[in-house]
């Protein structure tokens, strides 16, 4: 599987395996540039979580939801957290079949270690994943991957998690049509996840099949477009029209969400829910869609109560239905936060012995 397919131009060789292209530098400052918005959107995101979580308190009962989870089963638990660590083998997997296609060595458990530090970046410093991208063609390049292949990963994972996010979205939307409240607020945000997720799809499709062609000139002139027109310009062309890659892509980006659906149906049945796993799934994606169109960082709030609120009406009890929501949300993004901080410091320590090396070697 390591054989190329089209011509790959001599230039892509990069002079400094140990380090990114120089352009990214411009990147990375954006992404940390912002620290004092993205503090005030958790804190925003937390007040709501907490005003959510108080709100629906005050129409049960507060000793009935702590029973609830107090008596969370723990082998249903322990399956969740297994389930939840598969996803991080399937994203890994994405990375890990445009590495094969291209002949590329990068050990899959060093793929899934690099997998959990971009969910902490993202997490930690939501700027919209390029915070996560950056440390993904860092980590790449510093596994001695060359950096037009990883910045061809990083968008076969762009690419592929949005033709799986639609997909996804499009499933659960027509199951919401199937039991008849595909209506009024569903309706007009059926169509508006449809049009943004299209609209990112297209752009980044069209960005990098151009190689950057696509950015108009009159831009260029914009230095932060020119850095990324100039990162663009090193893009693997036959890689993305590597038909088998892509298939295998979108069905790791898919599996991701089928994964993410189990654990809060595994979440659900440790507190004593019992839904099928269509209603489930159709509460994930919906909950999913509703956090991805908020303007809330990471969707707190908006996310738990969403799917609070499908599952209660699918027949879930209150109690049962906020506490799944809440261990779906500690597995997801709380439970990552300890070992992603302990990673990315060895991420960093890490790259920085490979540059000392690699001087010395000089």
């Amino acid at each position: 599987m390591g054989e190329l397919y089209g011509e790959t131009p001599n230039n892509l060789t990069v002079q400094e395996p140990v380090s990114p292209p120089d352009q990214l530098a411009g990147l990375e400052d954006r992404a940390s540039g912002s620290m004092w918005g993205i503090l005030a959107g958790w804190a925003l995101g937390f007040l709501i979580l907490a005003g959510l979580v108080t709100f629906i308190l005050h129409f049960s009962d507060v000793e009935v939801f702590l029973a609830t989870l107090k008596k969370a089963y723990p082998p249903w638990l322990i399956l969740a957290l297994v389930c939840q660590a598969a996803t991080y083998c399937c994203a890994a997997g994405v990375w890990w079949c445009v590495l094969r296609r291209t002949g590329a060595t990068a050990s899959f458990p060093s793929l899934l270690r690099l997998a959990l530090v971009e969910l902490f970046a993202n997490q930690a410093f939501p700027t919209g994943g390029l915070s996560g991208s950056i440390m993904v063609i860092r980590g790449l390049v510093s596994r001695g991957v060359d950096a037009a292949v990883a910045m061809t990963a990083l968008l076969v994972a762009a690419m592929s998690y949005y033709a799986a996010y639609l997909l996804a979205g499009i499933v659960a939307f027509l199951l919401l049509w199937h039991v008849g409240d595909l209506h009024g607020v569903w309706l007009s945000l059926s169509v508006a996840f449809v049009a943004v997720i299209l609209l990112l799809g297209i752009a980044i499709f069209l960005i990098t099949r151009s190689r950057g062609g696509f950015i108009p000139d009159a831009l260029l002139g914009w230095p932060p477009a020119k850095r990324i027109a100039t990162v663009l310009k090193q893009v693997r062309v036959d890689i993305l029209r590597d038909g088998k890659v892509v298939f295998q892509a979108v069905g790791f980006q898919g599996a991701v969400f089928l994964f993410d659906a189990a654990t809060l149906w595994c979440a659900g049945k440790a507190v004593g829910m019992e839904l099928d796993m269509a209603s489930i799934f159709m509460s994930f994606m919906l909950a999913s869609v509703v956090a991805t169109l908020s303007p809330i960082p990471l969707g707190l709030g908006t996310f738990e109560g969403t799917c609070t609120a499908m599952l209660h009406l699918l027949g879930g009890g209150l109690e049962a239905s906020l506490a799944a929501a809440l261990i779906l949300r500690g597995f997801t993004l709380w439970l990552p936060m300890l070992p992603g901080i302990w990673l990315i410091r060895q991420e960093m320590k890490g790259r920085r012995s490979v540059a000392v090396s690699s001087r010395d070697t000089r």
